[in-house]
């Protein structure tokens, strides 16, 4: 189950803003864009932050992973609320590469949902996971439920 998200101020760091995203959000919204440049959403779970990266996990077999293989640079975006007035939204550039499967054993440990939704098939359906490292670029959160409405922008450092 992820967390609460909290009331924010504008301390908020972008440490802050990238553990909310796995803490928080259950799925977010893939942009991507495939071999012909067009543009192509997936949802997926952001499953970690390490290493001031984003860390999910996707099939090699899905178009997916094609997509972020051939174009790295993806948007995600997600919303959290009930209703309008009570939600809370990010957006967020990033560039994603393929890390191994150094993070596979955290994912699983921190989300044992991963081993229900891979079913009496565990290890075959893990042997298929491919691990993405979201390197941040920049972002913005929003905050319906603050009056006046919270916004705030980040970026990240984009050295090497």
């Amino acid at each position: 189950m992820r967390s609460q998200i909290p009331v924010f101020s504008h301390q908020l760091s972008n440490d802050e803003f990238l553990h909310l995203i796995p803490d928080a959000f259950q799925s977010v919204v893939f942009g991507t864009v495939d071999a012909a440049g067009n543009p192509r959403t997936n949802v997926a779970d952001i499953e970690l932050k390490a290493d001031d990266r984003l860390i999910f996990a996707t099939s090699y077999q899905k178009p997916f992973y094609q997509r972020l293989k051939g174009h790295p640079q993806i948007s995600l975006t997600a919303l959290k609320g009930d209703e309008t007035l009570n939600s809370v939204g990010f957006d967020l550039i990033g560039i994603a590469s393929e890390v191994g499967a150094k993070y596979l054993d955290q994912i699983f440990q921190q989300h044992p949902e991963m081993q229900q939704i891979s079913g009496h098939n565990h290890s075959e359906r893990r042997g298929l996971l491919r691990t993405f490292a979201i390197k941040p670029l920049r972002g913005s959160i929003y905050d319906l439920r603050q009056d006046p409405i919270f916004q705030q922008r980040l970026t990240f450092d984009t050295g090497k």
